[in-house]
């Protein structure tokens, strides 16, 4: 049969011409012969042969060719060439010559990529016939390993090293669905932790330090939830502070670049001499010519491709996060000025890298998390989306995270000096910058205000949230994307008000967007009623709203932020909010009172206002820390609304209001009483002050200042909300302990609560449920294995990418 390339690609070192033959390289015969079913060794020393072949320059691109066109009946119709080229190179990986060692791993590399490739009826047990036959397995697979290991620890060159790493890479990333690689289970028995953490301190480029760092991103995510994973375990174990730091870097470096990739596509910073000149430039033409639908298309189709391959070094970064704490302290005080790693090579240029503004791991990160939330459009960066806001959650449910994100002082809290001190301390850095000029994007209309000049953490992290929520608005959203969403902004508020932290921030903006996702899901409320964590988003929307009504005195930096919140209430009503509850067929507890008999509350006699007219406030400093000892101390996270109880999430109404459902729904109770009170309240001065003056236009400079007249008289209605704060952070409400992650947790300060029905109640609202923080639960192992279906598949291609870059070539033409 014919294989190999076909017409016009043949591999030739001279054509035939006249009486004379054509000539193949020796590495394209040889092969040639493999691949149609002969033995080349034949007749000859096999030793001989095998030692000859492996001196051989290996040439990839004819093999890899060769065996993509073959078909999977074709491969397993040569199965005995194709076990004698797998066992020989794994056997000759012992052999003292580097050549032969690098020719044989090279050789193994395409021969592994190409037959993953093939869609065989029984992958795993194909696959193993195909390479190894079913009695060598486990003795070939484990020594190749071993090799493996070998090289990696030794002092071998960098050029042998890389190539083992890919190798390694290749056969980690045989399915798309890492589970079902059962190879994996070979790293399993054999653990390349070690080695591949050296090789990761010791090799300079950021490149090659990312695909370490992903390869154990990728292996300790094999069969997580089924067996104790041993990469898994080694990671939450890691205490080396220079190898932690050098993770840091790494994902540092890596974030900036893949920020860089969007600001290639379009230039979004107003101070770019380029960026003024293009504006300038197209408002000119754009009174002649419009070529907007040509080159948004062309954009849109540029944004669709990324974030690129690089992503994947996210999975590593949340399994860091999530399992190590030390991590989460080196990553905070980590800085590109104050590190002697800073400044680092690109593999593929061999250019020095420098991060442009954020110069932080925390700054590079919300930068590019920015670009990444509101450029969420494919199936492929949603799961990534998914991923970035959970890493964002544990973040702000860290206590350590806050000197970080706010300018508080350590000394404040003994609680954060201990822990922010001594990462300090370890790392070599100073006290942890809460303050930088992050870029964030800007690139989508309509923007957020732009800050002047460093601001808190905290300021940039709101932003990027806003974004996500402003830019994600769809009838076929994240709902559980949304719902993290909205769990980091109450964590953030929570601790804050917890802190006495007043933190400057265009809190217009906020409310904004949080009125306007309370519209939007009423207004596509039968568009989502049948998902099932809609209902938890809605409750979980209008509590944030209620928190800020009901402490937002306590979190705004100056009486006009909270003026505007209370100017967006009376300009909304509270209809938005009792018809969406409604509508999701969610109860109010205690029922809203009958309007005030001197008015109703119809859209007729609505006032008919527009935006907030309240700008947002200076971005100044935020406000000094109270007295040394008067912090209280917060022995773990505030409550977090995200997972629910996975018994809990298959329920549906069965009453009037949702007859489409089939199951019985978990009770959600919600308290709209203050959102009620501040409308009602300034609502009833505002018809008094337009029954006084009939003459007279009411306008939202004048409605701000009747509510600013009138706040001090303002008397909202006591709840459950702190005392409940306070029980679940000394451990004496709830259902389970710290992380304990067996219930579902709204957070929303005890104004909802959810529960079975015909639970009893507790303080007469309901039974508070068990949510301690963010946990991996069962319910959200499906997420997990989409998500590592596109991380095998981009660095299984971003590695590929870098194989065949500039520097490897170089290192190449270098070694020989």
């Amino acid at each position: 049969m014919k294989v190999g390339p076909t017409s016009g690609a043949e591999y030739l070192l001279r054509r035939q011409q006249g009486q004379k033959m054509k000539l193949k390289e020796k590495f394209v015969e040889i092969y040639d012969m493999f691949l149609t079913g002969q033995d080349p060794a034949q007749g000859k020393d096999p030793e001989a042969f095998w030692d000859e072949l492996f001196l051989i320059k290996v040439n990839e691109d004819y093999l890899s060719s060769s065996l993509r066109q073959l078909s999977e009946d074709q491969l397993l119709a040569i199965k005995d060439g194709i076990n004698s080229i797998f066992l020989h190179a794994v056997q000759t990986m012992r052999d003292p010559m580097p050549q032969r060692r690098l020719h044989a791993m090279q050789t193994l590399t395409v021969v592994l990529g190409e037959i993953f490739r093939k869609k065989f009826h029984n992958w795993s047990f194909d696959v193993i016939h195909l390479l190894t036959g079913l009695s060598h397995a486990d003795l070939v697979f484990r020594t190749l390993l071993q090799e493996l290991c070998t090289i990696l620890d030794s002092e071998e060159s960098l050029h042998m090293q890389v190539v083992a790493l890919r190798l390694a890479i290749a056969l980690a990333c045989g399915n798309d669905n890492v589970n079902k690689n059962s190879l994996n289970e070979y790293f399993m028995q054999k653990d390349i932790f070690p080695s591949l953490i050296k090789f990761l301190v010791k090799v300079e480029s950021i490149e090659l330090a990312f695909e370490a760092m992903s390869l154990l991103g990728l292996l300790a995510n094999y069969n997580k939830y089924e067996t104790q994973n041993r990469y898994l375990a080694s990671l939450a174990a890691l205490n080396d502070d220079v190898i932690l730091q050098k993770m840091a870097m790494v994902i540092t470096h890596t974030c900036d670049r893949m920020r860089k990739s969007y600001t290639e596509v379009m230039d979004d910073d107003e101070q770019s001499t380029v960026s003024k000149l293009t504006s300038a430039f197209s408002y000119v033409t754009g009174m002649l010519w419009n070529p907007k639908s040509q080159d948004i298309s062309v954009t849109d189709e540029a944004f669709a491709r990324l974030p690129d391959g690089r992503i994947t070094v996210l999975l590593v970064f949340y399994d860091l996060i999530y399992t190590n704490k030390r991590f989460i302290r080196i990553f905070l005080n980590y800085s590109t000025l104050s590190s002697s790693s800073g400044v680092s090579q690109d593999s593929s240029t061999g250019q020095q890298l420098s991060l442009e503004v954020s110069e932080t791991g925390l700054g590079a990160f919300l930068s590019f998390s920015s670009y990444l939330l509101q450029h969420n459009r494919t199936h492929r960066s949603s799961p990534y989306t998914h991923l970035c806001l959970i890493i964002l959650l544990i973040l702000v449910e860290d206590t350590s995270s806050y000197p970080h994100l706010c300018n508080i002082p350590q000394s404040q809290d003994p609680t954060f000096a201990t822990a922010a001190n001594a990462a300090a301390t370890t790392v070599g850095t100073n006290a942890p910058t809460s303050t930088g000029v992050v870029r964030l994007c800007r690139q989508r209309q309509p923007v957020l205000p732009k800050f002047k000049g460093p601001v808190p953490m905290a300021a940039a992290l709101l932003d990027v949230i806003l974004g996500f929520l402003k830019h994600n608005m769809k009838k076929k959203m994240q709902v559980d994307c949304f719902r993290i969403a909205v769990a980091i902004v109450f964590n953030m508020a929570a601790r804050f008000k917890a802190l006495r932290v007043r933190l400057p921030y265009h809190w217009v903006e906020m409310w904004n967007t949080l009125q306007g996702l309370v519209k939007f899901l009423q207004a596509n409320a039968k568009v989502f009623q049948n998902h099932p964590e809609a209902r938890d988003l809605v409750a979980e929307t209008i509590d944030l709203v209620n928190y800020f009504v009901t402490f937002g005195d306590m979190i705004m930096p100056d009486p006009a932020s909270l003026y505007a919140l209370y100017y967006e209430i009376v300009r909304s009503g509270i209809d938005p909010f009792s018809d969406l509850a409604k509508e999701f067929s969610i109860s109010v507890q205690p029922p809203l009172p009958a309007p005030l008999p001197h008015h109703d509350l119809t859209s007729r006699n609505r006032l008919n206002l527009a935006s907030s007219p309240i700008s947002s406030p200076p971005e100044s400093v935020i406000g000094s820390p109270p007295p040394l000892g008067s912090v209280p101390v917060l022995g773990s996270p505030p409550p977090s609304p995200y997972h629910p109880n996975p018994s809990f999430r298959s329920a549906s109404p069965s009453n009037s209001h949702s007859h489409h459902h089939h199951h019985q729904q978990r009770v959600i109770i919600l308290s709209l009483s203050n959102i009620n009170q501040v409308y009602t309240f300034f609502f009833s001065h505002l018809l008094a002050w337009r029954d006084a003056n009939p003459t007279r236009s009411l306008g939202p400079d004048l409605v701000s200042t009747i509510i600013k007249d009138h706040y001090q008289d303002l008397t909202l209605v006591p709840n459950t909300l702190d005392s409940f704060l306070s029980m679940r952070q000394n451990g004496t409400a709830g259902l389970g302990g710290v992380r304990s992650g067996g219930g579902y947790g709204n957070g929303a300060g005890g104004l909802s609560t959810h529960s079975p029905a015909g639970s009893s109640p507790v303080n007469g609202l309901g039974p508070h449920p068990a949510w301690d923080g963010y946990t991996e639960v069962p319910g959200k192992v499906y997420f997990f294995r989409q998500l590592t279906r596109w991380i095998v598949s981009d660095f299984r291609s971003i590695s590929r990418h870098n194989a065949s870059s500039v520097a490897l070539l170089n290192i190449s033409k270098a070694v020989s």
